[in-house]
């Protein structure tokens, strides 16, 4: 978009994508700024066709060359670029952080004015026409595969909420998530290799679901500054190290839970209980159940503001019913109509939340926020709470208490 023929090229032209100059100034130059570590990808250069002069090693170095150098010789050497306008192809986001870093000063974090110095890999491709740019940016956006999820939370050494998920795994730490020893069997409680648990999978949870309530817990202790996409710079050692303290001291709390101390008294039959809707243990051995349940855990103990703790509210959590037959209180919330397929909306989980919330700690609750939870559940069941109840045709459409 910087191009002189920019303004004038007609849709089918313009092949640069809008810039986001907010995620350059919010993550990538602060990344840049103030990592140590900093690292970015090859950008892509179009240049004037014409415009690139390549001269080999062979042609400079006139002395004959042993023949295991004669042929890399040949691709080794130097270019020259001639005039011209140079468009970034790919890696227009990154030229613009640098922009932003260099002139910037040094404000912008402690290795701001090292970044000029900076040495980033370039391929040059001349221009031959159109479409074959138009293919070469598209393949490269297009088909671009992002990490997964998972991969995320194993390598981030940004993101503080992921470095404290994986110590939550670390077994040199006796972590409470930690492989352990099961009746002479490692035992791993953690599936780190997928987002979801397959139906013979005898793993507690996953490392997407530990990352969401560290998330959560660490969120409601005030710890600020774990996310990596509000911060790109990992929070200091000492607190990380608190961080986990507290994160380890929650997970320890809730593995006492009746429903995970008998899975992994053996943790054989947990297959069997996750996907039998009528066992009251069911939902807390799901992913969904389990992010609910730290979300409702976490109301609960902000509306007490202080008059419940942990160890009593994690108390009342043990005496839930956590069966989810079709027709259980939990019933389109975050299990379907059926009692078994599991609902993942966001609005589902914070319905499903609420009512954990209620459950665990019902007088901590305003009326409004009573009467509120009763219309949203029931609305969510089908019923209908804005008619008198003297005045509904269908009794199916009765609000339940």
């Amino acid at each position: 978009s910087e191009t002189d023929a920019w303004a004038t090229a007609s849709i089918e032209e313009r092949m640069q994508r809008k810039f986001d100059i907010k995620r350059i100034r919010e993550t990538i130059v602060p990344y840049l700024a103030q990592h140590k570590d900093r690292f970015f990808g090859s950008v892509i250069v179009i240049v004037p066709e014409g415009a690139l002069e390549f001269e080999p090693l062979t042609n400079i170095i006139k002395e004959p060359l042993n023949a295991a150098y004669r042929t890399p010789a040949e691709r080794m050497g130097f270019l020259t670029i001639g005039a011209g306008e140079n468009i970034a192809l790919d890696g227009q986001h990154r030229l613009l952080a640098f922009r932003e870093v260099i002139t910037g000063g040094t404000e912008l974090g402690e290795y701001a004015h090292k970044v000029g110095d900076d040495e980033v890999c370039v391929l040059f491709i001349e221009f031959e026409t159109p479409e074959k740019t138009r293919r070469i940016f598209n393949k490269v956006n297009r088909h671009a595969k992002p990490t997964g999820r998972s991969d995320n939370i194993i390598t981030s050494e940004d993101d503080g909420n992921a470095i404290v998920a994986r110590w939550l795994l670390d077994t040199d730490r006796g972590a409470p998530l930690a492989e352990r020893d099961n009746n002479g069997t490692k035992t791993e409680l953690v599936s780190w290799k997928s987002n979801t648990l397959g139906q013979n999978s005898t793993h507690l949870t996953t490392i997407s679901t530990v990352y969401e309530a560290v998330r959560d817990i660490l969120a409601s202790q005030g710890f600020e500054g774990f996310d990596e996409q509000k911060n790109p710079v990992a929070p200091p050692d000492a607190e990380l190290e608190r961080a986990y303290e507290v994160a380890a001291e929650w997970w320890t709390r809730i593995l006492g839970l009746d429903a995970f101390a008998n899975a992994l008294a053996d943790t054989s039959q947990v297959p069997n209980i996750r996907y039998d809707p009528d066992h009251p243990h069911s939902l807390l051995l799901r992913p969904v159940g389990q992010n609910a349940f730290v979300k409702g855990l976490i109301l609960a103990l902000k509306r007490a503001d202080g008059a419940l703790d942990l160890a009593e509210a994690l108390r009342r959590a043990n005496k839930i019913n956590w069966a989810s037959p079709a027709g259980s209180i939990w019933t389109n919330t975050i299990v379907a109509a059926d009692g078994r397929k599991m609902v993942v909306r966001k609005d589902a989980q914070e319905l499903a939340a609420n009512l954990i919330a209620y459950l665990i700690g019902d007088q901590y609750m305003t009326q409004a926020e009573r009467d509120d939870l009763y219309h949203t559940w029931n609305t969510a069941r089908g019923k209908d709470t804005d008619t008198p109840i003297d005045q509904l045709d269908d009794p199916s459409l009765t609000p339940e208490d």
